[in-house]
């Protein structure tokens, strides 16, 4: 995967007068996404701009309100899964008209207009793109106009909102459901322990320049969410004593705690190292976009 293509993208687009804005506003674009075994994460664009984060500037970036990326595994049973070996779909949301971007993708060196369909958009062998209604940039490694169908044209609403709401409250949330493989997130947790979880909702968000991480884990069984308990909490002591810190077995209790099949995390707070490692799976997440 090219970690710059969508960047390349639009860097030749040429700025319009008109300001566009998502069209969902009564319910989240990205809750089309989210089917069995497909990672989602969500980027609130604008907070992230706001934030501490060094993520530079890009033609996308700027103009975009919330950046959504649903993967999906083309190998199972096999974790951690490199990000090559997922297809990417998804879109961003703002300000992209319908007719400047795809005039500026047509042209683009090696984007061709896709012939034989009442849809508009372009592709140079590796990825799709365009603007099937005003505010939407859609992408797609896979097959475009199903990406377009599933999360545009019939939408079906995958992701509950009480559960999308909490994803769009934070800088970077992931939801996946019924997985059957992940990426490394950083946990470094046994295939079984993966293979055990109904969903697992992760979230980064920031306060007064410092990042925290939070975790909602479903289990099948409250033995699996004991196993994740345990595993998250020796992580943690791990990580203190490695930098000589004091154990405060209360606090840590309370930041990682488990409630029936559920596990929880609650405002861990990240170091500088984890910032730039979720910072860097952020921008591979995205396909490049930040």
């Amino acid at each position: 995967m090219r970690k710059s293509l969508i960047i390349l993208l639009l860097s030749a687009l040429v700025l319009s007068g008109c300001v566009h804005h998502s069209p969902y506003t009564s319910e989240y674009y990205f809750q089309a996404m989210g089917d069995e075994g497909e990672l989602v994460v969500t980027l609130d664009a604008e907070s992230i701009k706001d934030s501490s984060l060094d993520v530079g500037s890009n033609v996308i970036l700027d103009r975009s309100e919330r950046i959504s990326v649903a993967m999906s595994p083309e190998v199972e049973n096999v974790y951690p899964l490199p990000l090559a070996d997922w297809t990417l779909y998804g879109a961003a949301e703002g300000n992209f008209g319908t007719i400047l971007v795809p005039a500026a993708i047509s042209h683009l060196d090696g984007f061709d207009k896709v012939e034989g369909s009442d849809t508009r958009y372009y592709s140079n062998g590796y990825i799709s793109v365009g603007v099937p209604e005003t505010g939407i940039l859609l992408f797609s490694t896979g097959d475009y106009l199903e990406a377009k169908d599933k999360t545009v044209d019939n939408r079906s609403i995958l992701i509950p909102s009480a559960i999308a709401s909490q994803m769009a409250e934070n800088l970077v949330s992931i939801y996946v459901r019924e997985p059957r493989t992940m990426i490394d997130l950083g946990f470094d947790l046994p295939y079984a322990v993966l293979n055990g979880m109904n969903y697992a909702l992760i979230t980064v968000s920031e306060k007064e320049a410092f990042f925290f991480l939070s975790a909602i884990v479903d289990f099948k069984s409250e033995r699996n969410a004991q196993t994740f308990t345990t595993l998250m909490r020796n992580m943690v002591v791990q990580e203190i004593r490695r930098e000589g810190g004091r154990l405060d077995f209360k606090a840590l209790s309370e930041m990682i705690s488990q409630d029936g099949t559920r596990a929880l995390i609650k405002n861990k707070e990240l170091s500088q190292e984890e910032v730039d490692g979720y910072l860097e799976r952020v921008s591979a997440l995205s396909g490049g976009l930040i």
